[in-house]
């Protein structure tokens, strides 16, 4: 079960930085004379994936300090990607919860290491 925990952590670090780089790229992917679009599906797919882990370890984790954490990082994402699609408004509040959910998991993690429930 614990296995299953750590896992989850690894995949919401993982999705949170797969977000982060997919912002911070892809202003510079607009640059190159291809046909690029912004696909607010990749956006939402990421957001989707990142509340998933986050409702799987809020079953699981204990510590309240860390799960309001994590549900407001990923709130923050999902805001920004509901606004991200129906305005042409990119909004910056998805880099700090991108990063507050790496942030999170982290400790997560760490912590679940300390205390040697894996």
């Amino acid at each position: 079960m614990e296995v299953k925990k750590k896992m989850l952590d690894v995949l919401g670090v993982s999705s949170a930085a797969l977000c982060t780089i997919h912002c911070l790229l892809l202003p510079f992917l607009a640059l190159i004379p291809f046909s690029w679009r912004h696909n607010h599906w990749i956006d939402l797919s990421l957001a989707l994936l990142g509340l998933a882990v986050v409702y799987q370890l809020a079953n699981k984790e204990r510590s309240n300090k860390l799960l309001f954490w994590l549900w407001f990082s990923i709130m923050l994402v999902l805001g920004s990607v509901i606004v991200t699609i129906f305005t042409t408004y990119h909004s910056q509040l998805i880099y700090l919860g991108s990063f507050g959910l790496i942030l999170g998991h982290i400790i997560n993690y760490k912590s679940s290491i300390k205390s040697k429930n894996f």
